[in-house]
């Protein structure tokens, strides 16, 4: 994976340290547990295939389960790949969202990274959001039909 200091590397949005750090050894961690196609989606993804991408994070998310827990890992990265798709098209609640699964399902390997672009996110959308929009729906981080509201407490 880029490091995100590179010279002239797009910006991904977001640092992702941990990740930038042990995408090698992960990567082949993830082959060595038969994850060949899952290696190679990583590859096109970090190169902003966002299809490939969400490819990744539904494969790993099918093998969560199972007793390896290379495959949570493979979900946190999958997750921050496509993360960072949805943040550069502007799609803040589907950042959020994606990191929030990461966070539940992932691994803690990459959890710093997880926390500190969900940080990033939010003060962002703190400092772009006038309080008079929140109502708008365009602007909301929660969607209303959840339900969610003071009638429920």
């Amino acid at each position: 994976m880029n490091s995100a200091s590179g010279g002239d590397a797009p910006s991904r949005g977001f640092d992702t340290p941990t990740l930038d750090l042990v995408s090698t050894a992960l990567l082949h961690a993830i082959f060595e547990h038969g994850g060949y196609t899952c290696v190679s989606m990583a590859t096109l993804a970090e190169n902003g295939d966002i299809r490939t991408a969400e490819a990744v994070c539904k494969r790993a998310w099918e093998q969560l389960h199972s007793v390896l827990s290379v495959w949570r890992e493979a979900y946190s990265m999958a997750c921050l790949l496509v993360a960072r798709h949805h943040y550069h098209n502007g799609e803040f609640k589907d950042v959020l969202r994606v990191l929030d699964l990461g966070i539940i399902m992932g691994g803690t390997l990459l959890r710093k990274d997880l926390d500190s672009a969900i940080e990033k996110i939010s003060e962002q959308t703190r400092k772009s959001v006038r309080v008079s929009d929140l109502g708008n729906s365009e602007h909301r981080l929660v969607d209303r039909k959840l339900g969610w509201g003071t009638k429920h407490f």
